[in-house]
């Protein structure tokens, strides 16, 4: 068994690289190019949250950036924050040459003051068939790092043995505990991540490589203290 390292990434907030953006959205993307057209449906229809992808039959293509921006590689939006990013072409041929299961890619337009731009968006889908729980390692402790103390290692069978233990150790010691992840076996490899447990999204190291040295902005990468392995 091979361990393997991953990031966590994100988009910047550094104005300096996404520029000066309004505090009510904080987003580079942050509408569309017919707000005309904005009803209550259509806001939720672009707030799909879940454990699937994107619905089909939606509209990717009346996205508009914030006239203060500056275009990234990788940008912030107000719309799927939680299921993914809107990445640049660059980006997306990058990701042609990495193993991506449980991710799909859709063609996306962003206009931003006279341009139109071919942007892609990164969905993922929150896999649980991609750890294998019973060889993984899980704490109860506080879901804030700062507040944990080192909780007792919890076994786990399956990702409903993980809620439902989950939902015990809540009960027991209240709801800001819950399962952390130590040490998660991989059943198969994939360089990008999302799990169902987090929102949270992982690249692996080879890829964080690739992309720091094509020099792709408005990407940020954070250390994690979660431990990969897969069999090789």
């Amino acid at each position: 068994m091979k361990k393997i390292k991953f990031y966590k990434i994100s988009y910047s907030i550094d104005p300096k690289i996404v520029g000066k953006l309004p505090k009510y959205s904080d987003s580079q993307i942050n509408g569309f190019i017919d707000p005309e057209n904005n009803s209550l449906e259509r806001t939720d229809k672009y707030q799909h949250k879940g454990l699937t992808y994107i619905p089909k039959g939606i509209d990717m293509h009346k996205f508009k950036a914030d006239d203060n921006a500056k275009i990234t590689d990788l940008m912030s939006s107000l719309f799927f924050a939680s299921q993914g990013f809107f990445i640049s072409n660059k980006l997306n041929e990058i990701l042609n040459f990495f193993i991506l299961n449980n991710v799909k890619i859709y063609d996306t337009t962003v206009f931003f003051k006279e341009s139109v731009l071919k942007y892609y968006f990164l969905d993922f889908i929150r896999t649980y068939d991609i750890v294998d729980f019973s060889n993984s390692k899980f704490i109860g402790d506080h879901s804030s790092s700062l507040m944990r103390i080192g909780g007792e290692k919890i076994s786990v069978l399956s990702f409903e043995d993980y809620k439902e233990k989950g939902r015990l150790l809540r009960i027991e010691k209240g709801f800001a505990f819950e399962l952390i992840p130590v040490e998660l076996k991989l059943n198969y490899s994939s360089d990008m991540l999302q799990f169902p447990f987090s929102g949270l999204k992982y690249v692996s190291e080879k890829l964080k490589q690739k992309i720091e040295e094509e020099k792709l902005t408005g990407v940020e990468f954070e250390e994690t203290d979660i431990e990969f392995y897969l069999d090789q």
